[in-house]
């Protein structure tokens, strides 16, 4: 039953409706024409990190980077919170940069807690207007891509990276990694 219900929840991705964010903020998110598909390059995107030191995706050029966009009240993302660990774990040595960006409008000291009890130890960059949300044009939480060293998308999920597609997660990553810029 358990199971059941967990199966259920993940099927159910989060909606960013429900934690609607003002028109403000998507008014502001993207240059016209900016696309991020497989195979576009990552538009422009700078955040700060819990630390309190400077995000910038352009200055990751040269870097494989998992961008993981998520939010501490979404059920599918606490489920897939372990996937990253173990992915940052297996790959970080090897110059994988996982890097995950709330959502949260409620503030740093909640994400923090979050990330405490989660024992996470990828970094985690704060996105209260979820200018990230909008440039990835995405409505779904969690939603994550994968940007190769020359800054183009290689892989994008939308919804929670399941057990079951973490062999095709590691091969990209794999093929990524091989690649020098």
């Amino acid at each position: 039953m358990k199971r059941a219900v967990s199966v259920l929840l993940l099927l159910v991705a989060c909606s960013r409706a429900e934690q609607a964010k003002p028109a403000a903020a998507a008014a502001q998110a993207e240059p016209a024409g900016a696309r991020t598909e497989v195979g576009d390059s990552m538009p422009a995107y700078s955040s700060t990190f819990l630390d309190g030191t400077a995000f910038d995706v352009t200055s990751q050029k040269g870097n494989v980077v998992l961008l993981n966009v998520w939010a501490t009240w979404c059920g599918p993302c606490r489920f897939e919170t372990p996937e990253l660990e173990t992915i940052h774990q297996k790959y970080g040595p090897r110059g994988l940069k996982v890097v995950g960006v709330s959502v949260d409008d409620t503030g740093v000291p909640g994400v923090k807690q979050f990330v405490a009890e989660n024992k996470i130890s990828y970094p985690i960059a704060v996105d209260a207007d979820g200018k990230i949300a909008n440039i990835l044009r995405t409505t779904v939480l969690p939603t994550s891509v994968i940007i190769g060293r020359d800054g183009k998308i290689l892989w994008r999920k939308v919804g929670a990276v399941m057990p079951n597609e973490l062999a095709a997660v590691d091969s990209i990553i794999e093929q990524a990694l091989a690649k020098k810029s």
